[in-house]
């Protein structure tokens, strides 16, 4: 009696391990598929926030170069201006 009851549980225990195995295989591959996924939205999430700043970078030195040249136009405007005067002085 002892016998049987100890074969039976463990051919229960074995079927019970079987059906565990064999429902936990796919749930495991949709956990396993949502981490990569997180794990990939993390990354991308990473990846924009570097190409902004980069961006962001890249238009602020635009923009100190556009003055800089702005710069450089006006004095060269007051220059061109002083010495049409040394001219006209020069020549009057």
């Amino acid at each position: 009696m002892m016998t049987s009851r100890l074969v039976w549980l463990i051919v229960l225990s074995f079927s019970f391990a079987f059906i565990v195995t064999a429902a936990a295989g796919p749930v495991v591959s949709v956990v396993a598929c949502a981490g990569v996924l997180v794990y990939a939205m993390a990354v991308a999430r990473r990846h924009a926030a570097r190409r902004a700043e980069a961006a962001e970078g890249e238009a602020a030195a635009a923009e100190a170069k556009a003055a800089a040249e702005a710069v450089i136009v006006e004095a060269e405007t007051v220059i061109a201006a002083a010495l049409l005067r040394l001219h006209k002085e020069a020549g009057s």
